[in-house]
C-alpha cells in the first residue's frame, strides 16, 4: 500500500473506526504518524499550499488557547487541549496528502457511503430487535445508538456527515440515494434527539441546492412526511418535544407578566425555569457560560477548563448537579467562556478565511469543496448543542472534512487532474 492510499485510509477511519475500540484516538493517532513521518520525509511539500492555509486556521485557534493558559483555572488540562491541537494538525497533513487527486476525494467518499449505509442498517435492526449485529442495545430508552456502546454520538455524526455523503450520488441523480437519504431521515428520528434533526435539516438545506425548485417542494413533503411515520416509535423524541410545546406556553407568560411588571421577580424566575425546560436544562450550562464570559472577557477561563470552573459559576444549578455537565453543548458559547472574545475572533476569522478562499476559487475547485464546504456548515451552525469544538470525536471529524477542503481548493495535483486553474490567495 502506498503512502498516499494509506493516508487516505486513515482519513477515512477517522469516521468509520469511531464506534471500535480505541475510537477517534486509533485513526487521529495514526493520522498523527503518518504527517510526522511526510515532515520527517520532506514529503509535505506535495501539499505545502493547503497546508501553510491549514496552519493558518489552527493558529486561530492556539493563539487564543495559548493566552487563556496564564490565568487558567485548570492549566493541566489546558495544555494537553494545546497537544491535542498540534497532534490534530500533524493528523491534518496526513489528510491533505491523502486526499491530493480527484479520484482521491471520490475514493473517500465512496467509503463514506458504504460506512454511513452500514451504521443506518445496524441501526434499524437495532430498532426492530433491541440488538445490532454486535448485540449492542440501546443506552438509553428510546434513542438507537447503532454500533455506538455510547449514546449520542451515532446521530451526531451520521446527520453531521449528511451532505458529504450524499452530494455526490444526487448529483448524479442515483436512485439508490434516495433509499439512502430515507434511511438517514428514520435513523436521525429514531436517534432521538433535536439537535440531530436540526443538523440533519441544515444538511437538507444545504443539499437542496443542487435541486430545481419542483424536486425541492416533492423532498420536503417526502421528508416531513417520514419524520411523522416513525415519530410515534420514537418515544424520547415525543417526551422531549412535549416539553417544548409545554415550557413554550409558559415561556410566552412568563414574557407577558414581564411587559406589565419588569421587576416582577416571580415571572423573570417562571421565565428561566421554562426556558431550561424547554432546552433540557441547557439554560443551566448559558448562565454558568455567559458569566464566565462576564467574569473573563479577554482570555476566558482557560482552554479545556469549562467542566472545572463550571461548579464556580453555576449557582442557578442544584449542588448535586454542579459536577455533571462535561461541556457547554454550544461551540460558540464554550469558545468564549473557555478562550474569551479573542478565541471567539480567532474561530470568526478562521470562518471567514475558509470562507473567501472558497469564493474567489474558480468554478471546478468550488465544486470539488463544496460537499465539504456544505459539511463544514452544518458542523460549525451556531445554534446547535451536544457539540463542541474541541471535543475530541467532533474535533477529529473536523480535520477530516477540513482537509478535504483545502485539498480541493489548493492540492496542485488537483489542478494537474482537472486542468483547473489554481486558486488565488
Amino acid at each position: 500500500m502506498t503512502l498516499t492510499n494509506l493516508c487516505r485510509l486513515f482519513a477515512l477511519l477517522m469516521v468509520a473506526w469511531q464506534p471500535f475500540p480505541g475510537e477517534y484516538r486509533v485513526p487521529l493517532v495514526g493520522s498523527a504518524l503518518l504527517g510526522l513521518a511526510l515532515t520527517w520525509r520532506g514529503e509535505w511539500r506535495a501539499v505545502a499550499e493547503p497546508a501553510k492555509r491549514l496552519g493558518l486556521l489552527l493558529l486561530c485557534l492556539l493563539i487564543p488557547g495559548l493566552l487563556s493558559i496564564p490565568t487558567s483555572l485548570a492549566p493541566s488540562k489546558s495544555w494537553g487541549e494545546i497537544a491535542s491541537v498540534v497532534l490534530v494538525g500533524l493528523a491534518g497533513l496526513s489528510v491533505l496528502y491523502g486526499l491530493r487527486r480527484q479520484q482521491d476525494h471520490s475514493w473517500l467518499q465512496t467509503g463514506l457511503v458504504i460506512v454511513i449505509a452500514a451504521w443506518i442498517g445496524d441501526g434499524l435492526l437495532q430498532a426492530l430487535t433491541g440488538a445490532d449485529v454486535f448485540g449492542i442495545t440501546p443506552k438509553a430508552e428510546g434513542m438507537i445508538n447503532g454500533p455506538f456502546t455510547t449514546n449520542g454520538i451515532f446521530g451526531i455524526i451520521v446527520a453531521a456527515m449528511t451532505p458529504l455523503v450524499l452530494w455526490e450520488p444526487l448529483k448524479q441523480r442515483q436512485r439508490w440515494a434516495i433509499a439512502l437519504l430515507s434511511g438517514i431521515v428514520i435513523t436521525v428520528t429514531l436517534s432521538g434527539q433535536r439537535n440531530n434533526l436540526l443538523l440533519l435539516g441544515l444538511g437538507l438545506i444545504a443539499l437542496s441546492s443542487l435541486w430545481s425548485r419542483r424536486t425541492r417542494l416533492i423532498g420536503l413533503a417526502i421528508l416531513v412526511a417520514t419524520v411523522v411515520a416513525v415519530y410515534p416509535f420514537a418515544p424520547t423524541l415525543q417526551q422531549r418535544s412535549s416539553w417544548m410545546i409545554s415550557s413554550g406556553s409558559e415561556m410566552v407568560a412568563s414574557l407577558q407578566g414581564l411587559r406589565e411588571n419588569p421587576s416582577d421577580a416571580k415571572s423573570s424566575k417562571r421565565l428561566f425555569n421554562s426556558l431550561n425546560r424547554f432546552t433540557s436544562d441547557r439554560a443551566f450550562l448559558v448562565d454558568a457560560g455567559l458569566k464566565m464570559i462576564q467574569d473573563r472577557p479577554l482570555t476566558g477561563v482557560g482552554i479545556n477548563a469549562f467542566r472545572p470552573a463550571y461548579p464556580l459559576y453555576a449557582q442557578l444549578t442544584p449542588h448535586g448537579h454542579r459536577d455533571k455537565p462535561t461541556h457547554a453543548h454550544n461551540i460558540y458559547l464554550e469558545l468564549t467562556a473557555e478562550t474569551g472574545l479573542i478565541g471567539l475572533g480567532g474561530l470568526l476569522l478562521a470562518i471567514a478565511l475558509g470562507w473567501r478562499w472558497f469564493a474567489l476559487a474558480c468554478h471546478e475547485r468550488q465544486r470539488m469543496a463544496a460537499p465539504y464546504a456544505a459539511t463544514l456548515l452544518v458542523m460549525l451552525f451556531p445554534l446547535t448543542t451536544h457539540t463542541v469544538l474541541f471535543a475530541a470525536f467532533y474535533f477529529c471529524l473536523l480535520i477530516m472534512v477540513l482537509g478535504g477542503f483545502l485539498a480541493a481548493l489548493f492540492s496542485p495535483e488537483a489542478v494537474i487532474a482537472a486542468q483547473i486553474e489554481p486558486t488565488p490567495s
